[in-house]
């Protein structure tokens, strides 16, 4: 199955799973107003005596506190479905490694990564499995086309394996400049856009 393909099953499941609990929210505020309604109309008997105008202010205020209080509840019940398509996207990140297509994103996160430091002698950090993914012949190829797009003799040269789920960390060789491309670092670079394109998909 392809990255699109899950993504698009993830928004499936979750907006399935956000239609049942914005149901149950919007059952839960319907009693809460119910009841609000039927308090509001006790109290409202209860001070009668005190005068028609305050039976009703005492009425308004609590309707109004129990709309706040179904709003919230229906809010965190979005928040909620949000949080799940979020988390489940990211348990779909670590399997992205095993589609056939993420070689070719791999080689262009290190290439467009190499390019962001300017060139030069850089360090290109992945985890192990990917070590054995990228070969020097690969690398080799990378430093050409990093060297046309910066103008700079380049050298890429792997360093020790870093715990990522994917992806790579490219360092210059003296330490100063670094940047993560890891599936994670983009992941979390993006997240007001995720939240963003799933609250759009799903509400």
């Amino acid at each position: 199955m392809g990255v699109d393909k899950i993504k698009s099953k993830i928004l499936d499941d979750a907006k399935a799973e956000a239609n049942k609990i914005i149901s149950e929210a919007e059952a839960e505020k319907a009693k809460i107003l119910e009841k609000a309604k039927e308090e509001a109309e006790k109290r409202k008997a209860e001070i009668l005596k005190k005068g028609e105008k305050e039976a009703e202010m005492t009425k308004s205020r609590i309707i109004s506190e129990a709309k706040l209080e179904a709003k919230k509840k229906l809010l965190e019940a979005k928040e909620e479905i949000i949080e799940m398509a979020i988390n489940k996207l990211k348990e779909e990140l670590v399997k992205l490694p095993e589609q056939p297509e993420y070689k070719d994103k791999l080689i262009k996160l290190i290439k467009d990564g190499a390019i962001s430091l300017g060139g030069g002698e850089l360090i290109v950090r992945l985890n192990k499995r990917d070590m054995e993914l990228i070969d020097d012949s690969t690398l080799w190829n990378l430093e050409k086309e990093v060297e046309n797009a910066t103008k700079k003799v380049t050298v890429l040269k792997k360093g020790e394996p870093v715990d990522i789920a994917g992806g790579c960390i490219i360092e210059t060789a003296d330490g100063l400049k670094s940047l993560d491309n890891s599936l994670e670092a983009i992941f979390n670079r993006n997240l007001n856009v995720i939240r963003a394109r799933i609250t759009e998909k799903l509400f």
